[in-house]
């Protein structure tokens, strides 16, 4: 029992050694990114200490690498011991200048130990490395509060809401720094300032009613009541029914006596907003009304001492002067027309209330043509100017409103002349900049951009205005060089926003120099805006495309790499990655590389696209290679991820074409969509495809041929059916030949065959063994003029890259013909006869003709060109005959085309003797032929063919005067043959 009981012991023992061997080798980092991974896992667990421990391991070994460092740093700012996390998060930065997060936390421990000035410093190198962070221009507005820099934080925000005006967050904090503002300078009695920031803020929230009471709270303490019911109105057309605006302006109106006005005003809200409120206020202002009436009024007693002839100075101006104030219009008209029979028309105070008076009744025409008129008189006086400028302003207000810049101009023009004030005249230049900028009147504009910078030299917006103008006088080349120049002279924080002020004319122009073709210049200045923003997504991608364009290639990879080394994520950048393959033509390893890739993102369009098109060329050049198989492969792994794509369908049917699977070429070609341009020639090529899998074929030819000296005429026609499937192709042929011409003795001596009928019966085997490999296999059998027996075994390779190399080997058995002469028994001698032998028939000989030749073929696009050359072994001796073709099609139907031919040789071309025409060896034989054929629909295709032989021609005679003396004679010249084929081909 004991043995059992230690070797239990030693095996317990043995299990504990090897798991903790175990432990420890698992603990045995090799690399700082190994510690800092699993110290990363420690601090998210908050398993502080332990990360603590296994940090300052790390530490002793890898004292310089700067993210062991901002974990430390990370560790004692967790510890709040921020003098320890400072230093360790400095040198984090020392070692590596681009630690973000190092940097980060360095501005939370500046900020928590109060440390303002160093948390911006470290915010503006954040900027840089990314200028369109939000948050950190929000973290640095924060930060000059905290400071107590109210005046610069102020005008960060300002700036960075005009340059992000859509942003809610910055909208938020610039219009909740404007009414903090607004209500300290209202604690502080600052009213007319408090009016501006509310007027601002009126602005940019139109809908908030405590800003309409406030501002109208403010007025009425300034004891401008004229203005406080106008914001009143104001609010009420931006909140209509607002109960606590009504009740304000109700207030108002009765403070003023203007009680019918008053009550008027709330009979009409009440139709709106009939709240027990202001049914108070209604009744209440009925009340006040009624009271009023029981007082005696001095306006009723002038009046009715007016109306009875008591027409003195102080009734009329009493009249005038409080008509006009309670708005009793009717009658401050008629005390006005009153008042200038009395005191005429120059009268300078009544033509100033009869301006008031129409102001009320918003009458505005009749208040310009009254304060024109006062203008014109009293030109030098201030209150005029001012009012007829104030005036000149809301009527270019309007028109501008409503994009009526040119009407608008003259308006602000008047006002920037007077000098009446700064404000005034600073509003009414940036006006008119504004006007001559719609009205792209820009030499004008810079003008006035010069005035406005030279008035007011502090002047925001000078650059970025400059250049806009200059942009759109299309001299944005100046522009980006001003931009060029500010950025060089401006501060930190100005240069960011001239940066960004430089990219968003850059981008616009060099997208433009892309639209116009002026890819260099595109380039030179996507390279200028990279330089100056290295992460500039835009601005990469242009110079990306740009030098691909220029091929630039090694610019195009150095931003690619420069692109994911910013956007390690982004598909656009991995999918240029990809190109950059392509462009080599690594199209597998393109697609190895893209592989990984789409299946961490299967959905992203981009990394799809380019997979895609690496995927077509792959399957191309695969195809190309004579590889169809391999290119379908490739295709329908493509399409597992981008299975409605129809370039790849189109690819796939361009594969299966040329791997003469028509049926299947011809469904996934169709689903390419052509442009307007292409639509005709897509069509047609589909139409030939649906030609291709029709498989039985009927062929019907007819060749006439003509001497050129004689009017000689020798015909063949031909019938042949065609049975096509994809591997084999059987057609049989039957070729037909008439000859004139009898053995009688009225034969004409030049004439060298016999005539009579001759019928040829062929069979013809194609066979492709594989996309590379295919022969074709025919034997004839003839009566008359063609060979007896014909052969023919031919062997065809298909290479890469559209080469083609073929041989063959042929026999025939072909028949000769020699006239055969005998002697006259009834011609004698002394008769006027010059020869005693007649023309009787033909001497018929056979005899064996061999064949063997080559061809080679390359097809460049639309064009295929071959030469072949033949060797014969005819009586002993060999001749040759050599061939060059090219066939041109014109159209995508794959049938339409244009062929022309031309051969030389010591003999014929072999179709001349398989047709049963005439030719001749050991002497030069030469052709030339044009031709071509055209599909008229996919079932009916016709050609039409002709040749020019020039053949060398023997004719024997017998001659004598006597059977004794026979004298054989052979005669030889050069004939020309010309030959027309009309072809007809019916597939169905």
């Amino acid at each position: 029992m004991n043995r059992v009981f230690l070797h239990k012991i030693t095996i317990l023992a043995c299990l504990l050694l090897l798991i903790t061997s175990s432990i420890g080798s698992d603990k045995g980092f090799q690399t700082p990114e190994q510690y800092a991974q699993i110290i990363q896992e420690h601090f998210a667990n908050e398993e502080w200490e332990a990360g603590k421990a296994l940090l300052d391991e790390g530490l002793q070994k890898y004292p310089k690498v700067s993210d062991l460092q901002w974990l430390m740093g990370k560790y004692w700012f967790h510890e709040k011991d921020y003098d320890q996390s400072r230093y360790h998060l400095v040198k984090a930065v020392e070692d590596n200048y681009n630690n973000v997060n190092a940097k980060h936390l360095l501005v939370d421990v500046e900020d928590i130990t109060e440390n303002y000035s160093s948390a911006i410093c470290y915010v503006n190198e954040l900027l840089e490395v990314n200028p369109y962070w939000r948050g950190l221009w929000r973290r640095k507005i924060e930060l000059y509060r905290k400071q107590n820099n109210d005046v610069e934080a102020d005008r960060l925000l300002r700036r960075i809401n005009q340059i992000y005006p859509n942003d809610t967050i910055l909208r938020k904090d610039y219009v909740y720094s404007l009414e903090m503002g607004y209500r300290q300078m209202k604690k502080g009695a600052n009213r007319k300032e408090a009016i501006e920031r509310l007027t601002e803020l009126i602005k940019i929230s139109p809908d908030n009613e405590e800003f309409y009471l406030d501002i109208i709270n403010l007025h009425l303490q300034e004891g401008n009541r004229e203005a406080a019911l106008g914001w009143s109105s104001n609010g009420l057309a931006a909140i209509p029914g607002s109960s606590a605006l009504i009740i304000k302006r109700a207030g108002i109106l009765g403070e003023l006596a203007r009680f019918p006005e008053a009550l008027v005003f709330v009979q009409e809200q009440m139709r709106r907003n009939n709240s027990p409120a202001i049914r108070r206020m209604y009744n209440n202002l009925l009340l006040e009304a009624a009271r009023s009436e029981k007082q005696r009024d001095p306006y009723v007693l002038y009046g009715m001492a007016y109306e009875g002839g008591n027409k003195d100075k102080e009734a009329l101006d009493y009249l005038l002067n409080t008509s006009v104030t309670r708005g009793y219009t009717d009658d401050a008209l008629f005390y006005i027309r009153e008042a200038k029979k009395q005191y005429g028309n120059t009268d300078k105070g009544i033509l100033y209330k009869e301006y008031m008076l129409y102001r009320q009744m918003n009458e505005d025409d009749l208040a310009y043509s009254a304060l024109k008129k006062l203008y014109d008189m009293y030109p030098d006086d201030y209150d005029i100017t001012l009012a007829m400028s104030s005036l000149h302003m809301k009527k270019a207000e309007r028109l501008m409103e409503l994009g009526l810049y040119s009407e608008a101009l003259p308006h602000v023009l008047f006002v920037s002349q007077r000098h009446i004030d700064n404000e005034v005249n600073g509003a009414a230049w940036e006006k008119a900049l504004s006007c001559y900028i719609n009205m792209k009147r820009y030499n004008e504009a810079l003008a006035t951009l010069d005035t406005i910078t030279l008035h007011f030299p502090d002047y925001e917006n000078g650059t970025l205005k400059r250049a806009f103008i200059l942009d759109k006088m299309d001299k944005t080349e100046e522009a980006l060089q001003l931009y060029l120049s500010a950025i060089e002279q401006s501060d930190e924080d100005m240069r960011i926003f001239y940066v960004i002020g430089y990219e968003e004319l850059a981008i616009p122009y060099i997208k433009k120099c892309m639209e116009a073709g002026a890819t260099q210049k595109a380039y030179d200045e996507a390279v200028k805006l990279v330089s100056l923003n290295p992460s500039s997504d835009l601005g990469l991608r242009y110079a990306i495309n740009s030098s691909g364009l220029l091929g630039k290639y090694d610019e195009f990879e150095k931003y690619t790499a420069q692109g994911i080394n910013f956007y390690p994520e982004e598909p656009f950048y991995q999918a240029k990655r990809a190109t950059v393959l392509d462009r080599d033509k690594k199209y597998e390893a393109s697609l190895e590389f893209l592989k990984p890739i789409l299946n961490k993102y299967p959905s992203n369009k981009e990394i799809i696209g380019a997979f895609s098109q690496s995927s077509e060329y792959r399957a191309l050049q695969l195809t190309k290679a004579k590889e169809p198989e391999q290119a379908l492969a490739v295709l329908d792994t493509a399409l597992l991820f981008d299975s409605q794509n129809k370039s790849l369908k189109y690819t796939k049917g361009v594969v299966y074409e040329a791997n003469r699977q028509a049926d299947s070429a011809y469904y996934y070609q169709k689903f390419y969509e052509p442009s307007i341009m292409e639509y005709r020639s897509f069509q047609r090529h589909l139409s030939g495809l649906r030609s291709m899998t029709l498989k039985n074929e009927i062929a019907l030819t007819y060749l006439r041929a003509r001497y050129g000296e004689e009017d000689i005429i020798t015909s063949v026609a031909t019938a042949e059916y065609t049975r096509k499937n994809r591997k084999n192709t059987y057609t049989g042929r039957i070729n037909y030949a008439g000859r004139s011409g009898s053995a009688s003795d009225s034969m004409e001596a030049e004439e060298q065959t016999p005539g009579g009928v001759g019928i040829q019966v062929q069979g013809e085997w194609a066979h492709h063994f594989s996309p590379k490999w295919s022969t074709t296999i025919n034997a004839a059998f003839a009566t008359k003029y063609f060979p007896d027996i014909t052969a023919d075994v031919a062997l065809r390779h298909y290479l890469k890259n559209d080469w083609e190399i073929a041989g063959h080997v042929g026999y025939r058995r072909v028949a000769a013909y020699n006239k055969h002469y005998e002697w006259n028994n009834e011609f004698f001698i002394g008769s006027n006869g010059e020869n005693g032998y007649i023309f009787t028939g033909w001497d018929e000989s056979k005899t064996n003709l061999l064949t063997v030749g080559g061809e080679v073929a390359k097809t460049i696009e639309e064009v295929r060109l071959n030469a072949k050359l033949d060797l014969h072994f005819f009586n002993s001796k060999f001749y040759y005959n050599a061939q060059v073709g090219a066939k041109y099609f014109p159209a995508s139907d794959g049938k339409t085309n244009i062929n022309a031919m031309a051969s030389i040789g010591s003999a014929p071309e072999t179709a001349v003797l398989d047709y049963a025409l005439p030719g001749s060896f050991s002497h030069t034989n030469t052709m030339v032929g044009l031709g071509g054929q055209y599909m008229v629909s996919p079932n009916i295709t016709i050609g039409l063919m002709g040749t020019w032989n020039t053949y060398y021609n023997q004719t024997n005679t017998v001659r004598g005067k006597d059977p004794i003396h026979r004298i054989e004679t052979v005669s030889t010249r050069y004939k020309n043959l010309y030959n027309i084929y009309a072809q007809i081909y019916i597939s169905f």
